[in-house]
């Protein structure tokens, strides 16, 4: 039975989109000699290919070719071994599309039918390698196809990074649409305004941050784009007010989890799911975890025992209005061990939460640097908060979870994708602690 990558790569190459105005395939380019190179360095079905630090046209070029070969892609943001135990020595294509043979077996990664791994965000916990199946992104190809109305005579800009599930999904969803794609990374926000005044791009799909900066880029054209989605953090009634004004057009939204690639699509909250998509919960009217019924299994995480199901627990509050739309309220975040004990932090989140001035509070936990056997517990508050109010908070909790040392600052360091940012935070955390 076919795993149905190189399906995908057939569809995408039959159907002769082009990626920054040439076609994959075309004469004298880089994707049969890759090819090549990864058929002599012994890439073959259920292989994981390790894509270090591609970018751009590199990222879906080496993708491709990996499908070609019945091979899973995993991209990662940077060179060198990624930092998975059951991909290390796995093939590697470089930055310049070197092929780096693999150093030893593989064995069975139980990939029969996983179309690629994404690493998640680490916002939460260390990174994982997750698993998107074929029929999975075949589901959100027809999501994004419908949402934005995508047809061949499209030009659709992705200037996020493909790494990332977001700018992935939009790419892979496009090419399988059969519209060409610009996937030039973000550097200038008039650049990117210029194409868009002048007719150059038709869609675009960004992340909120990078709609703002196009707000206050000036006219260079009389053109306006199809449409304009910002997935990957939430957009506020502001930005889609300046975002209009600017280009004659709304911020459509989207979202998804890496897990299950782009599930929601619309113009107010997160959206409305997409075709096949059902919510389990909450209800209409209500309030709690957005738990899905999907139309394609999620395959979860590499080498994960657990078997693949259509129900997902996204593991964000949400508020499901009655006219259908659903807003994001907060992220659940998981349990913290501290010390050898589980913490109980859902009242300490809420309590900080509730203080005027906050927008967002993160709650981890970091061993010491002089004795790292003993750990302490921080809460990160973004925002603009009395201290005095803080602590009042604090003092007002009382469940029997350890109180946490407070460290307040005017923006989160968040990733590319708008999620906390864990390394950023810790460092942030380290430093606060030297001050004090």
């Amino acid at each position: 039975m076919s795993s149905g990558r190189p399906e995908l790569a057939r569809r995408i190459l039959s159907q002769g989109v082009r990626v920054n105005d040439e076609a994959l395939d075309a004469p004298g380019s880089s994707l049969q000699p890759l090819v090549d190179r990864l058929r002599s360095a012994g890439v073959g079905p259920g292989d994981v290919v390790v894509l270090n630090g591609l970018t751009g046209r590199a990222l879906v070029t080496a993708a491709v070719a990996a499908w070609r070969l019945d091979a899973v892609p995993l991209p990662v943001p940077e060179a060198g071994e990624p930092p998975l135990g059951a991909t290390r020595g796995a093939c590697r294509v470089t930055e310049d599309l070197t092929v780096v043979p693999r150093t030893g077996e593989q064995g069975d990664l139980g990939l029969a039918t996983t179309a690629v791994l994404h690493l998640s965000s680490g916002s939460t916990d260390r990174p994982k390698a997750t698993r998107r199946g074929v029929a999975s992104l075949l589901c959100e190809a027809e999501g994004y196809r419908i949402g934005l109305a995508l047809t061949p005579g499209d030009r659709v800009a992705v200037p996020v990074p493909l790494v990332h599930s977001f700018g992935w999904g939009v790419a892979m969803s496009t090419m399988l649409a059969g519209a060409d794609i610009e996937v030039t990374p973000f550097v200038r926000a008039g650049t990117l305004a210029r194409r868009l005044d002048s007719g150059e791009v038709s869609v675009l799909a960004l992340t909120p941050p990078l709609a703002r900066l196009l707000t206050g880029a000036r006219r260079q054209g009389e053109f306006q784009p199809r449409a304009v989605m910002a997935g990957a953090g939430r957009i506020g009634d502001d930005l889609d007010a300046a975002f209009r004004e600017r280009f004659g057009v709304p911020l459509l939204r989207g979202y998804g989890c890496s897990e299950t690639g782009g599930t929601f699509f619309g113009d107010r909250g997160m959206g409305r799911p997409v075709s096949g998509v059902d919510i389990l919960h909450p209800p209409p009217g209500a309030r709690g975890e957005l738990v899905l019924r999907l139309p394609a299994p999620v395959e979860g995480y590499l080498c994960d025992p657990v078997q693949p199901t259509r129900e997902w627990r996204s593991g964000d509050i949400v508020r499901h209005g009655t006219d259908g739309s659903v807003h994001f309220v907060q992220r659940v975040r998981g349990p913290l061990r501290l010390n050898g004990r589980f913490v109980r932090t859902d009242g300490i989140t809420k309590s900080l939460q509730a203080v005027t001035g906050v927008r967002d509070v993160f709650l981890l936990v970091l061993p010491r640097t002089d004795s790292p056997e003993i750990e302490d517990f921080h809460a990160v508050v973004e925002g603009n908060p009395a201290g005095t109010d803080l602590v009042a908070a604090l003092a007002e909790h009382s469940d029997g979870s350890p109180v946490p040392r407070v460290l307040v600052c005017r923006e989160m360091p968040r990733t590319v994708v708008g999620k906390p940012d864990r390394n950023a935070l810790t460092d942030l955390v380290r430093k606060g602690s030297e001050a004090a």
